[in-house]
């Protein structure tokens, strides 16, 4: 897990849901989800990768209607995936950034 890049990660979410919830019911409910899990990750308190089940709001794009909002899906997954230890070195080989 790489600190800066989970602060990247966690501040380009929150950004997007600062934007977007406002608006929609359904992001602010995200947004009051994943907030505590963004302010420890920002404050750079998160050192160790969590369980992929313990990063509230996948149900949101699953079961609710966030899919309409391809940009936020992809900040969150971008967020859950450094938040659980990162990309690992395959597919970052496969990327050419190794």
């Amino acid at each position: 897990m790489d600190p800066q890049r989970l602060q990247a990660r966690a501040a380009e979410l929150e950004q997007l849901l600062a934007r977007l919830a406002p608006a929609d019911g359904e992001v602010a409910d995200l947004r009051s989800a994943v907030e505590p899990l963004l302010a420890l990750a920002g404050s750079g308190a998160l050192s160790a990768p969590l369980p992929w089940g313990d990063i509230p709001g996948g149900r949101y794009f699953t079961e609710g209607g966030l899919r309409r909002y391809p940009e936020l899906e992809q900040a969150f997954a971008r967020f859950r995936i450094e938040a659980t230890g990162g990309e690992s070195p395959a597919l970052r080989k496969l990327r050419g950034e190794i």
